[in-house]
């Protein structure tokens, strides 16, 4: 059987896709070893992520020199495979020049050993009757029969990783035969230890930002920048911009950026002291203003302002890809490299090649190295697009021959490009690229169809004219993605849904299973509209498995930077499934949460006597949620009824609404209670509707015409006091925010009245925090009280933290700290589920849990979503505030 080993799966040429049994070194083979600071060395399993490892090694001031733009998913023994660079290979150059030693897995199940080798070890090796023999005398062959050729074909520039490096086997002795392994995509054997130099960290950076109108103007600008001697030369062009600017997780850090920006080269200088970056600085701005360079130069200092220009060339090929069309930036040409004294003429000649064939791309890529990122916009679907795919990539690989480039510069042979070999090496090296393979895989079973023995270029496409009309009628409305289908293909497999940070994807971060990650997930939706399933209908059961741990706490649509939105999509698949298969009754139950609660507030008191009883909590489990929970109790009067009989201070002249939720209605009377009383407090009256649910629950059970129905009736209510331009406020984050961000899908309501409340529909935190912007809180305590705040699922996703952070830090004599922590792991009702209490709270462990267990014995929690708030209680029994708890307490209201 084929194997083929994998790391995160980050790679873009195909490098490890096929019919094989693929081996994820991710989940088990994710150890760091050893670390050997006096020698500069760390010895790792090839699953360990490369900021994980620089994490690690950070404390001591060291890091791996490639760095990669995923680098917080991406694997070592991925990055040795594809022979990785990133960045800042001016300075630390690819994977091989690291590389000390590997442990590799034969496909004849031996081990072998591939370090540093002497001439005499060499010649040794030679004479074992084995399969590490066998390997040694065919690379003693290489090296007497073919070394002339391998110096005169391969191309003398900073970046090539087409095929094997043969130029390092013909270096003189000592050898360092694992530098064979660098680049191999895993067609040699299984990496089980790598071990690899380690680089000192810089002290202090800064990056000066180069502005340009024009693409060529910018290429001849790089020979003067690299004359430097800086730590990376960068550039993405207008349409990696434009999508930043539109991305939600860059628009609000991307402000300052200027309007005209065409082009940004970003040029990093590193120094030891700020006395010896300043320098550095005022050399290459005098030298950048005296030649006019650029349009405009902007030196950049502020650590936050770098991260944010970094966080989007990292971002780049995700930003190209969440263009709403088939036609897409398509990876072929891709990572072409070319001596960097020739990048301004080989782009000219590109560029103008690609007009003439009506092309667009996007572009971006390593210019101080000499790589450039071009990825022209092609519709798979049509034939003649795959014919002038071919076309061009015959084109492109003579106009970089030409050059003396390499069609690699950085993201390797894969599917995409091992059929270019002859042309780029000649007959003579592939001969040796075969006679190398077999040496080590006699049976051709590792990782087979790439580097040699090319599977055919254009066979196995995801996209292509085999493609049906989509098989799902969607209830939600996709216009905004472009149709369901298009909203499914907005995944690109980038993996970022693998990182181990931020909100996507809990569930993933729980098991670390490839099963589970939003790619996952839109793969198994792309074979269902493909018709590849044996049952291609909505209602597949199999299907539907792969979306049960999607837990719709919508970090894909914002952290994706394609803004895949699984959760929408698990929704209208939910909807889907059950128009065969039915609504369960636990969905039912839980679905309808706000008319259960209002059947039981007419007998409050015996409910939560109830709750407390053994066998109440076994009739619970029967129904199918988890012994461990304890179902929220109620108020034993609604919010709405006290609040009848509130009375509010006089002379508040400015009016606000309280969205009334289900959940301050029947279980968070004190929250309610709480906001409207520091609402009075600062100075506003407040209006309470009438109850009605938001319909949150029921969207996330698939129960899409219920769903609508009350946010039909919700938009009817809040209507009239939106055409009084009222801010409408929510206190339950889940609630307010469906208003904000679903009802547009959801609801057949004139889209302009749904505008209209949208726009002023807001959090708790976001209000208050408007408000702080024009008076400051009028704090009653001086009590000193240290705190942590985690903010909900949905909050970071279509709000952000700001606003939360903001009001808190504005408090005198109060420690702010944002846990940081993605999804709780209750999601709604997900954590009640009893088939779902172990991963949920596995989730709660990975950051949240933790973090409050080590806080300080009076620290207060800060969490404005129930859920959130009955995880915490659960996880680590802290009870945890609402955001208008804490603020009436500390204002004694």
């Amino acid at each position: 059987m084929p194997i083929i080993p994998r790391g995160a799966a980050t790679g873009i040429t195909g490098g490890c896709i096929g019919k094989a049994l693929i081996l994820d070194t991710s989940k088990y083979l994710n150890r760091i070893l050893h670390i050997d600071y006096a020698n500069e060395s760390v010895t790792c399993e090839p699953g360990v992520v490369q900021d994980v490892l620089n994490a690690t090694l950070a404390s001591h001031g060291y890091r791996l020199g490639p760095d990669t733009s995923t680098g917080n998913r991406a694997t070592l023994g991925g990055m040795l495979a594809n022979n990785s660079a990133g960045a800042r290979s001016l300075r630390y150059g690819k994977m091989v020049d690291h590389v000390q030693s590997v442990e590799l897995l034969l496909s004849c199940g031996s081990l072998m050993t591939c370090q540093m080798v002497d001439e005499e070890s060499f010649n040794q090796k030679q004479t074992l009757d084995n399969s590490e023999g066998r390997i040694y005398r065919t690379l003693h062959n290489i090296r007497q029969n073919d070394a002339e050729e391998i110096e005169l074909r391969f191309p003398k520039i900073p970046r090539r990783v087409s095929g094997y490096n043969l130029d390092e086997l013909i270096k003189p002795f000592p050898l360092n035969i694992s530098q064979l392994i660098a680049g191999s995509e895993g067609t040699l054997g299984i990496c089980t230890e790598i071990t690899m130099h380690i680089s000192k960290k810089p002290m202090h950076t800064a990056l000066g930002l180069l502005y340009f109108h024009n693409l060529i103007t910018a290429m001849h600008a790089v020979m003067p920048l690299l004359s430097h001697q800086p730590l990376a030369i960068e550039m993405i062009d207008h349409q990696i911009i434009d999508a930043g600017r539109r991305s939600p997780p860059l628009k609000n850090k991307l402000e300052w950026l200027r309007t005209d920006a065409k082009i940004l080269i970003f040029v990093e200088f590193d120094a030891q002291t700020l006395e010896e970056l300043n320098q550095k600085l005022k050399q290459f701005q005098d030298d950048i203003l005296t030649r006019s360079i650029c349009d405009h130069l902007h030196i950049l200092t502020n650590a936050s302002q770098i991260a944010h220009v970094w966080e989007m060339r990292k971002a780049g090929l995700g930003l190209l890809l969440s263009k709403r069309s088939y036609s897409r930036a398509i990876a072929f040409i891709e990572d072409v490299a070319v001596p960097p004294e020739n990048l301004a003429s080989f782009m000219q000649k590109l560029t103008t090649y690609l007009q003439s064939q009506g092309k667009e791309a996007g572009i971006y890529g390593h210019v101080g190295a000499g790589c450039m990122h071009v990825r022209p916009y092609m519709d798979l679907r049509n034939p003649k697009e795959l014919q002038k795919m071919q076309q061009i990539m015959d084109a492109v690989s003579s106009l970089v021959l030409e050059e003396g480039g390499s069609m690699s510069g950085e993201h390797g042979d894969g599917r995409v490009r091992s059929w270019l070999h002859e042309k780029m090496f000649g007959e003579k090296i592939v001969h040796a690229f075969q006679e190398l393979k077999t040496a080590f895989d006699p049976d051709l079973r590792m990782n087979p169809g790439k580097i040699v023995f090319p599977t055919p270029f254009l066979e196995d496409l995801r996209q292509g004219p085999q493609m049906q009309p989509s098989i799902v009628s969607p209830f939600l409305d996709f216009t905004r993605e472009g149709g369901f289908d298009l909203s499914v293909d907005l995944c690109n497999g980038n993996g970022r849904c693998r990182k181990g940070e931020g909100t996507m994807c809990p569930s993933f971060q729980a098991t670390q299973d490839e099963y589970d990650t939003t790619r996952a997930r839109a793969q198994a939706l792309r074979a269902l509209i493909r018709g590849d399933l044996a049952n291609s209908t909505p209602s597949n059961v199999e299907v539907h498995a792969v979306l049960d741990l999607c837990l719709e706490c919508k970090g894909c649509k914002t952290e994706c930077p394609s803004q895949v939105d699984m959760a929408k999509m698990k929704a209208e698949m939910t909807y889907q499934y059950q128009q065969k298969h039915g609504i369960p009754l636990r969905s039912r139950l839980f679905g309808q949460i706000g008319r259960v609660n209002w059947l039981l507030s007419h007998m409050p008191t015996f409910f939560n006597w109830l709750l407390a009883k053994q066998w109440f909590k076994n009739l619970q489990t029967w129904g199918g949620i988890a012994f461990e929970r304890s179902l929220p109790p109620l108020n034993t009067i609604r919010f709405s009824t006290w609040f009848k009989k509130y009375t509010q201070p006089t002379g508040l002249d400015k009016q606000v609404v309280l969205f009334n939720d289900t959940f301050t209605e029947f279980n968070e009377l004190n929250i309610g209670q709480s906001a409207v009383k520091v609402l009075n407090a600062l100075g506003y009256f407040v209006i309470l509707p009438a109850w009605q649910c938001c319909g949150r629950p029921l969207i996330s059970k698939g129960m899409l015409v219920q769903a609508r129905e009350k946010a039909d009736a919700l938009i009817q209510s809040l209507s009239p006091l939106a055409e009084k331009d009222l801010f409408i406020i929510g206190l339950e984050p889940s609630c307010i925010l469906t208003i904000q961000d679903d009802f547009q899908d959801l609801t057949q309501q004139a889209q302009d009245q749904i505008k209209k409340i949208k726009g002023l529909c807001l959090t708790f935190d976001e209000f208050i925090s408007k408000h702080l912007e024009k008076e400051a809180f009028p704090t009653k305590t001086s009590t000193e009280t240290p705190l942590k705040l985690h903010v909900h699922c949905h909050q970071k996703a279509l709000v952000g933290t700001s606003p939360s952070l903001a009001i808190l830090k504005s408090l005198p004599n109060h420690q702010v700290e944002l846990i940081q922590a993605g999804c709780c792991g209750m999601a709604g009702s997900f954590g009640y589920e009893k088939e779902h209490y172990g991963i949920s709270m596995k989730i709660g462990e990975l950051h949240l849990f933790p973090a409050i267990r080590q806080a300080p014995e009076d620290t207060k929690i800060i969490a404005n979503g129930m859920s959130c708030r009955a995880q915490i209680k659960q996880g680590t029994n802290k009870k945890a505030q609402h955001l208008a708890e804490f603020l009436a307490d500390i204002l004694n209201v």
